[in-house]
């Protein structure tokens, strides 16, 4: 998909875009009958679906006092935007904790023996409780994850009232929230409540195909399914049938199905992002997917320093700290072009990878870096706050890993789960290593990263309190488990490095945030110097913008650390993570202004420098 990012780019606004008016090119096409319309798992089609997105009824009451449905309603609401966002047409309504959110909307059922009916929604912010007509048909907690609710004990032929109750209290509970805040300030963004992904429906048979896991051997050239399948009862032996690249294999439930790839095998890399169709057929049901060959893993480089190796070889990892963000969807991205204009951005400019921070996207997201090629270092949603809050909140964080994983590990991009940043939520050491160990079992396909940045508690580096000295890297004693691959350090505006070592991986997790105001594409145009530590109204930059104000210092900056950058890499580094893809909120230190309109860099320039960092790496 080529979305002609250098005209968007070229379109600059006249004059200042104040933050109510702050859009992005995409947003200003976005409308409730064109928004969201693309089938929402690309992994696992079928063909007799329904998308729900579009205008529904809203209200707001207190929790207290609740005795029955809204009476009457304040009116449409467009999913799957939050009420917070623009998009959703609310007004940028900021719902409080002690409140409920309200949606409604009437089916049209045709429940049939035989057929269930499935609906599911890509997340919703933070509990949800899904009613049809006067039942509950079903609930569910985690603000970043998606679930499905049966509707058929429930459905009846014709119309049938969809009400769905959320409550989202961000702050004022233990939840993961990433950096959703009431109040925009210095790092932390606007609050999302409610739906802020797709909605849909579909009809499958009465036993159907739920899930499937594959596992890809690229040495072999083989690929492993494994189908779970639900409603199967007696029946479960019953053979279905799998189809790739021209080859046939049985399945049965829960057992594995190896398929021999034809010779040569194509490999996924995010040069060439070679994919894999495959349908399989059980019973009356049929789904459609895709999936790549590739291997991701840490080994030693001929001199004997820990690397990651990508399909055999050595591969630097050229990363962005992607948020995720956007001015008019907040969450929700305003279209699957904004989504693809991203990525193919950042791949103009020289990145390979993305890691997205403290956000689960919409699947469509992953399927489109896995088709244009773009790897991601997949963070979890985390809550807020260490020690006691901690330990509050580890059981709701424990299942959103869970769910997270479950949900993506079929994605062929994700190439290293990041369940700790900067000690939010982050527990103890034991806890700490319980949760590492935890996220490589429900994966073992992939890397699992150090805390990111902060204490490490694994054995690795810890920061001096007070400071953002870090200490010398140190490890656990030998033949004790050190469950993370990475020592992650946090360094702004850096460059460093964890020293390199025996056990894992030297990984620069963030660094750079060079600040530069772009007038008139700012959220808000005052400004002011200094760290995010300092005053929370002005505009910022990480190290302050008075040598990143005019576009030739900022590139001039840039070069700079790329050279230190390149230092590292040649002694060690093993990947770098630059904060970050856009501006978001008050921080004016992306590579693009928040509206995506002013790209602040030359891509070619960016791309030959980070092209020279990724040699040094090779030893080149």
């Amino acid at each position: 998909m080529k979305t002609g990012f250098a005209s968007i780019f070229a379109a600059v606004f006249a004059g200042t875009c104040a933050a109510a008016q702050m859009t992005t090119p995409w947003g200003e096409k976005t409308t409730s009958e064109n928004c969201w319309r693309d089938y929402p798992r690309p992994q696992m089609v079928r063909a007799n679906w329904t998308c729900l997105n579009g205008d529904w009824d809203y209200a707001i009451t207190a929790i207290t006092n609740t005795f029955a449905r809204p009476e009457t309603w304040a009116g449409k609401i467009r999913v799957p935007f939050a009420l917070e966002a623009p998009l959703s047409g609310c007004g940028g309504r900021l719902l409080k904790s002690d409140e409920y959110l309200w949606y409604t909307r009437e089916l049209t059922l045709d429940p049939k023996p035989g057929e269930k009916i499935l609906l599911h929604f890509g997340a919703v912010d933070f509990r949800a409780m899904v009613f049809l007509g006067h039942d509950e048909a079903g609930s569910h907690e985690g603000g970043d994850v998606p679930f499905i609710v049966d509707l058929t004990p429930f459905a009846r032929k014709g119309a049938n009232k969809l009400t769905v109750l959320v409550w989202d209290p961000t702050e004022a509970f233990v939840q993961p929230r990433g950096k959703q805040d009431s109040k925009m300030h210095s790092c932390f963004y606007t609050q999302v409540s409610g739906i802020w992904q797709t909605v849909w429906m579909e009809t499958v048979p009465e036993r159907y195909i739920k899930d499937y896991d594959v596992r890809c051997d690229i040495d072999k050239g083989t690929a492993t399914f494994v189908f779970a399948v639900d409603g199967a009862g007696a029946a479960a032996a019953e053979e279905g049938v799998l189809e790739v690249a021209g080859r046939r294999a049985p399945f049965r439930a829960g057992a594995p199905a190896t398929v021999e790839l034809p010779r040569p095998v194509r490999l996924w890399s995010p040069e060439k992002p070679a994919l894999y169709d495959f349908t399989a057929r059980w019973g009356k049901d049929e789904i459609s997917g895709y999936f790549a060959m590739r291997k991701f893993e840490k080994k030693k480089d001929e001199k004997g320093i820990l690397r990651f190796f990508l399909n055999n070889s050595q591969y630097y990892i050229m990363a962005t700290l992607d948020q995720g963000w956007w001015p008019d969807g907040l969450l929700t991205p305003p279209s699957e072009e904004a989504m693809a204009f991203d990525i193919e951005t950042l791949k103009a400019c020289g990145f390979n990878t993305m890691r997205k921070h403290i956000k689960v996207e919409p699947l469509r997201y992953y399927a489109l870096c896995d088709r244009l090629g773009m790897l991601v270092l997949q963070d979890m949603p985390c809550p807020r706050g260490g020690g006691w809050q901690a330990a509050k909140n580890y059981g709701i964080y424990r299942a959103e890993l869970c769910e997270t994983i479950a949900a993506l590990k079929k994605v062929p991009c994700i190439a290293m789960w990041i369940p700790y940043n900067e000690g939010w939520g982050q527990h103890d050491a034991f806890v700490t290593h319980a949760t590492l160990d935890l996220a490589k079992r429900l994966d073992p396909s992939r890397l699992v990263g150090g805390p990111s940045g902060w204490n490490d508690r694994e054995g690795g580096k810890a920061r001096v309190p007070g400071t953002r000295e870090k200490r010398p890297t140190a490890h656990l004693p030998p033949g004790e488990c050190e469950a993370a691959d990475t020592v992650d350090y946090h360094a702004y505006r850096g460059p460093a490095m964890p020293e390199v070592n025996d056990r894992r991986i030297s990984f620069l997790g963030e660094f750079g945030g060079l600040g530069h105001p772009v007038p008139g594409h700012m959220w808000r145009e005052t400004l002011r110097d200094g760290s995010a530590g300092g005053s929370k109204n002005g505009s910022w930059g990480y190290g302050g913008i008075e040598d990143t104000k005019t576009r030739e210092g900022l590139e001039s900056t840039y070069l700079g650390l790329m050279e230190k950058l390149g230092d590292f890499a040649a002694a060690g580094l093993a990947g770098s993570v630059y904060t970050q893809t856009t501006d978001v909120g008050i921080e004016v230190n992306g590579l693009m202004t928040w509206d995506r309109r002013v790209l602040k860099f030359d891509p070619s320039t960016l791309a030959e420098a980070h092209g020279r960092v990724i040699r040094r790496s090779l030893g080149k």
